[in-house]
């Protein structure tokens, strides 16, 4: 994600959400904040839209990003997701996948700010990049996994190919 113009030139409020909305804007994105006061949006990837949503943790002075890969893991499969979450989480750097108690795949970074800290905008924009760019990488492993019944051997081969040239 890009964004416009230099952070010292843009006030934004107190609340580190501020600084994601400030980036959804100027990418023209649509969000909501919900409930919880979280900010969810969806995100075109390579593969298809994700849900994304952003969450700020006061009592651990954390920013969290979490997108949801919209597959579930079947229940009685459950080790082999295990296992392939864990061969992928050892070829991230930032963030990790993770299967929630009803099946669902999710990728899940953060960043701890200092009390009264904000993230700049290029950092909420690079967290929204690493959380799209793991997805679209290691999505096909895990569709591999749910419609195709593969092993997380055989799904982790299917997306560690490298392509060459262009089509």
């Amino acid at each position: 994600m890009d964004t416009q113009r230099p952070d010292e030139d843009i006030l934004i409020g107190p609340d580190p959400l501020d600084v994601v909305e400030h980036v959804l804007s100027a990418e023209n994105l649509q969000f909501d904040r919900t409930e919880d006061g979280d900010l969810a949006f969806c995100l075109t990837g390579d593969w298809k839209d994700y849900e994304l949503w952003f969450a700020w943790r006061p009592e651990a002075d954390c920013l969290q990003l979490c997108l949801s890969v919209d597959l579930k893991a079947d229940p009685a499969r459950r080790a082999e997701y295990f296992e392939l979450i864990s061969i992928i989480n050892q070829r991230l750097w930032m963030g990790h996948f993770e299967v929630w108690d009803d099946g669902e795949i999710v990728f899940r970074h953060a960043m701890t700010l200092m009390t009264g800290e904000q993230p700049s905008l290029a950092q909420a924009a690079g967290m929204i990049d690493v959380a799209v760019e793991a997805a679209d990488r290691f999505y096909p492993a895990f569709d591999f996994m749910v419609r195709g019944a593969r092993s997380p051997a055989e799904a982790m081969a299917a997306c560690m190919f490298e392509t060459m040239g262009e089509a």
